[in-house]
């Protein structure tokens, strides 16, 4: 293993860490030829590696800051047992140790992250607050204190005032630029106020030179306390960290894209001057953004690389699942978790992966393996209501375990603590007839508008109220009229780190329940949200019907039918379709093999089309609807659809929507996300989530092979499909 170890990081060591590995091979090795290597294999993130040269160490004469790397180092990896039993040994003598500030700050770094109850972690902290010595700890180490006390007691659900421990008895705590790190929290639980108080003193105090207080100021309400973004120092925008910020604010305005293309100019540019650990930053940073191609041009290859380079080896990873080599993503993809299992994007194009080789391998049986690093404690095992738990589910036809996993998702578990068993959180509808119900509507606007299938079953035995989108109300109020309908808008994205009220310290839940829906939650019986009625049906509770309308249109916008042809709708790709979206997606000229056929009048239902997409469309003769906003007037594209003998295309808004008047829809099965989470796992080309929708796809198809060839497999398929209903039409 040492041996792999030494080859793995030799060029980026200097020599003396270079005879640390050699050595380390050797039994009873002296620890201060292992900690060098291992604090360099950390701070590359390759944990497993860097717990692995620990786990033989003697622990038992060495300083307690080195114990405390060895402790964290071995939970960030697959060790957290052994961490724990480590840290078992300090516990019983906190209160009489006379601590340094360094000592007291890793301590309680490990005593955070380690499997110990919360109850008993936070009585450590404070003790570590209190201990001999600790009234003569600097102010410092006494807010650190106070923050981890606050970060634990916020994953357990408590309910607390975020003020208490951002001021913690302080008489000027704004003076302190450290407390910057209670902004995102001090914004999600209504003290925007505060936040921004504290970074106009920092602001005033150290100015955007400072980095740490740049970034805070451009994270704060997407940039709104940094009007001239051309005071950013140019030093700042060579950074990674300010580059991942300019890139998620690119959309608010023209100076805003300036800013992020300047940032990535400037980052990319010295890239070769970079030392390897700021490389691996922008790396990683490229990965997370979706900045492939950048990275592409970066790394063109791993020849030369270190494995240690995580980022290199996420970034190389995608980009081979993009182009097809699923075997070889999945190789670079899993090393990379391993190493590192809080290495998100790696996990979810390993998901992704997976799904496309030949096996029964699923990125749960990893995590079964390696856990989540420091986020679990150093435990293996699948987290319940992980994402890579509930997509993998809905991949094999596990449907009632897929929405059962999401009783344990945030908001959920806020509201459970909230309102008790008035709450349904992923259970079974009551036999309680004429009781009142409010749902919150939750996920995208396409959920919202599936959902609504089951709106009338839920009408006949509750009084309801439910949350929606304002482009939806009116439509759904015509369709269901004894229903409530509370506009309630969706979240903004694109928009970081918005304010919101405060009375959820969750962010996703403010965004579903603002303030204006308190009196309806007070009142009503029960509360519960849109997926749980998936949950029901599926659970049996609510019955399912695979045809028939369920959402009428404006009478009064209704839209001509086509004469003589069949009416096509076509719409290939969301609004938002960057990252590993794409691999669901599809391009307007991969249509064009059912373009010629006769009988059929094309028209496009695909909002935000580009020019190069309008030019497309002109040039096949595809009509164009010219009326109508496709992305704020649903209900005109509900009278276009409605118009329509067929929509074809992926899963999205319209392809939903046309669902639900009644139009037939073929979704494309090109992928197994199109195609394994519609049909039970491969079961039936019946849709299981949408009516009045076929998953197009032979039952033979392989997604093993080239996703092109998926396609145009699945793309003959469905034009051999359109000229049988063509002739019929014809002939009917």
């Amino acid at each position: 293993m040492f041996r792999k170890l030494a080859r793995v990081v030799r060029p980026l060591l200097d020599l003396s860490e270079r005879r640390a590995l050699a050595a380390a091979k050797d039994p009873g090795t002296d620890p201060d030829i292992v900690l060098p290597a291992a604090r360099h294999l950390a701070r590359m993130r390759n944990f497993r590696s860097a717990a692995a040269l620990l786990d033989g160490i003697d622990t038992d004469g060495l300083d307690l800051l080195d114990e405390c790397f060895v402790g964290v180092t071995l939970l960030s990896g697959q060790e957290g047992l052994r961490a724990d039993q480590l840290l078992a040994a300090h516990l019983g003598s906190l209160a009489d140790r006379d601590l340094t500030p360094a000592q007291r700050v890793r301590l309680a770094e490990w005593i955070q992250l380690s499997g110990l109850p919360t109850a008993e972690k936070v009585a450590a902290l404070r003790t570590l607050r209190t201990s001999e010595g600790g009234s003569r700890a600097p102010g410092a180490t006494l807010r650190d204190l106070r923050f981890r006390e606050l970060r634990l007691r916020m994953a357990a659900f408590e309910k607390i005032d975020v003020r208490d421990f951002f001021a913690g008895g302080d008489e000027d705590p704004f003076r302190w630029k450290d407390n910057l790190r209670y902004v995102h929290d001090l914004v999600t639980h209504g003290h925007a106020d505060t936040a921004r108080a504290l970074l106009e003193r920092q602001l005033s105090e150290h100015g955007l030179r400072d980095r740490a207080v740049a970034e805070a100021a451009l994270r704060f309400d997407s940039g709104a306390l940094v009007p001239d973004l051309g005071a950013v120092p140019a030093e700042l925008r060579g950074m990674p960290g300010v580059l991942a910020l300019a890139h998620d604010l690119r959309g608010q305005s023209p100076s805003h894209q300036d800013f992020y293309e300047a940032c990535l100019e400037a980052t990319t540019s010295r890239f070769d001057a970079m030392d390897v650990h700021t490389r691996d930053s922008l790396l990683r940073v490229l990965t997370v953004k979706d900045l492939l191609s950048e990275l592409d041009a970066l790394v063109p290859t791993l020849r030369g690389v270190p494995e240690t380079m995580l980022g290199a080896r996420c970034g190389r990873g995608l980009i081979a699942m993009e182009r097809g080599e699923h075997r070889d993503a999945a190789d670079l993809l899993r090393s990379v978790l391993v190493e590192d299992p809080t290495y998100t994007v790696a996990a979810t194009g390993l998901r992704l992966v997976y799904a496309r080789l030949d096996g029964d391998r699923t990125v749960i049986d990893l995590r079964n393996e390696i856990g989540y690093g420091s986020a679990s404690a150093g435990r293996a095992g699948i987290r319940r209501g992980d994402r890579d738990q509930g997509t993998t589910l809905m991949l094999t036809g596990q449907y009632l375990k897929a929405w059962s996993v999401r009783r344990t998702a945030p908001p959920w578990r806020i509201l459970e603590r909230d309102l008790g068993e008035r709450f349904l959180n992923a259970a079974p509808l009551p036999e309680d007839p004429g009781s009142s119900l409010f749902l919150i509507t939750d996920d995208g606007v396409g959920d919202e508008i599936r959902g609504a299938q089951h709106l009338g079953e839920l009408a006949a035995r509750y009084r309801v109220t439910a949350t929606c989108d304002p482009r939806l109300r009116t439509l759904l109020e015509r369709s269901f009229p004894t229903i409530e309908f509370v506009d309630v808008a969706r979240r903004i994205r694109g928009h970081l780190n918005p304010v919101y009220d405060g009375r959820y310290s969750d962010f996703i839940l403010a965004s579903h329940l603002p303030a204006h829906c308190d009196p309806y939650v007070e009142a009503a019986d029960h509360v519960t949200y849109g997926q749980n009625l998936t949950f029901n049906r599926f659970a049996g509770v609510l019955p399912r019907q695979d045809t028939g309308a369920y959402l009428v249109p404006d009478p009064a916008r209704a839209v001509p039918r086509a004469e003589g042809r069949l009416k096509v709708g076509l719409v290939w790709r969301s609004h938002f379709s960057g990252g590993t979206r794409r691999m669901m997606y599809i391009g307007l000229e991969q249509l064009t093999p059912l373009l010629d056929v006769d009988g059929v009048e094309f028209w496009s239902i695909q909002h935000a089309t580009d020019d190069r997409e309008k030019a497309t469309l002109e040039e096949h003769g595809i009509r164009q609807i010219q009326d109508v906003d496709l992305f704020d007037d649903l209900e005109g594209l509900a009278a276009h659809v409605a118009s329509m003998d067929l929509v074809i295309g992926i899963s999205t808004v319209p392809m939903e929507l046309a669902a639900a008047v009644g139009t037939p829809t073929w979704l494309l099965g090109f992928s197994p996300e199109n195609y394994l989470y519609r049909t039970g796992g491969g079961v039936t080309s019946v849709d299981q989530l949408s009516r009045n929708s076929t998953i197009i796809a032979p039952p033979w198809i392989d997604f093993t092979a080239p996703y092109q060839e998926c396609v145009d497999l699945v793309l003959a398929d469905c034009r051999t499909r359109l000229e049988r209903l063509a002739r019929s039409a014809r002939h009917g």
